[in-house]
């Protein structure tokens, strides 16, 4: 009788390790894709500024030429400070 309770016994710690490895991989797993979906939303609003900073900038020298203004130079230099 005691050797069929321990057997039990044994079965049910096994399987409840199994199942907390199992649900701590999928936890981890889930954070490693929001942090990789984070990076590239991240990278993605960076290409769009410097883009919008492009579009702007040449607007402006466009509309004023006797003013030069570097604004692709200024994003750059504030992505590259931020990373």
């Amino acid at each position: 009788m005691f050797e069929m309770i321990d057997e039990l016994f044994s079965e049910i710690v096994i399987a409840i390790a199994l199942g907390s490895g199992g649900t701590l991989i999928a936890y981890f797993r889930k954070i490693s894709l929001t942090q990789k979906d984070l990076c590239n939303r991240v990278t993605q609003l960076q290409k769009a500024l410097i883009i919008l900073a492009t579009a702007l900038d040449r607007q402006s020298n466009r509309l004023h030429q006797e003013a030069d203004s570097d604004l692709e130079d200024l994003v750059g230099k504030v992505l590259d400070d931020k990373q």
